[in-house]
């Protein structure tokens, strides 16, 4: 699982070297976006959402201690300064930062903070997966949820908006509401012993739909069935007899 990183540093070119050189050395970290400012670093973390934050402290009128205590305690990041001076170690400690990297970068120092931030970071996430599942117990099953483990996150995703699976090998796509659609590294049959019990109909070796997002059964051309976002879903010689029992009944 990769961690969702933001550079903040008001020098293009140190922006630059340290994406280069976290793509070369670090490769558990997924650069989602830059920030030149205090201000334009707010708006990314607001939409990006990071799990780590390389971020310099001097950058003109807000400085990177500042920005932080904008937040006003609200972040759910971890934070790497990365500066040209050696001043402010004590300040970064209290700021309780993972580490304070020196300008010119020490490529073994930066593998060495992004390992202690990964041992911090991968708790939580962890974490928030635990509180989802213990949160899907109070759930109605049509509030209920579902991990999707993706490339850079863990996504929780509502069941009923699921429109149908689709198996390509041991990866499935899920088709949601709103054309949204997921590639995740998980086979049909997984995702089908954990939702047979919310609707989920399996018409195929292939597929697996949501019963409740059926829009019509069409008799001809061998029969399928048609769904809510105008896909055409086959049915097997094997599944057929289930599956007219169920929609049927």
């Amino acid at each position: 699982m990769k961690l969702k990183c933001i550079l903040v540093d008001d020098e293009v070119k140190s922006r630059i070297n340290l994406r280069q050189l976290l793509a070369a050395y670090c490769p558990s970290v997924e650069v989602v976006g830059e920030a030149g400012s205090a201000t334009e670093a707010l708006k990314l973390i607001s939409a990006q959402k990071p799990d780590l934050l390389f971020l310099d402290i001097e950058m003109g009128e807000v400085s990177g201690f500042d920005m932080l205590k904008l937040l006003n305690g609200h972040q759910s990041f971890e934070v790497i300064f990365v500066t040209a001076f050696d001043k402010y170690g004590i300040q970064a400690a209290k700021a309780c930062a993972i580490d304070y990297l020196l300008k010119p970068i020490n490529i073994l120092e930066l593998s060495n903070a992004v390992e202690t931030a990964t041992k911090q970071i991968s708790p939580k996430k962890e974490n928030e997966r635990l509180q989802e599942l213990i949160a899907n117990i109070d759930r109605a099953d049509d509030e209920q949820r579902i991990a999707v483990p993706l490339t850079d996150k863990i996504e929780f995703v509502a069941i009923s908006k699921i429109i149908r699976l689709e198996a390509e090998g041991n990866y499935t796509h899920i088709y949601m509401d709103g054309d949204k659609k997921y590639l995740v590294c998980k086979t049909l049959k997984e995702f089908h012993e954990l939702l047979e019990r919310y609707n989920f109909l399996r018409t195929h070796q292939s597929h697996l739909i949501n019963f409740r997002k059926i829009s019509a059964y069409v008799k001809t051309e061998g029969g399928y069935i048609a769904m809510e976002d105008g896909s055409q879903i086959p049915i097997s010689r094997q599944k057929r007899e289930d599956v007219l029992k169920k929609i049927l009944r």
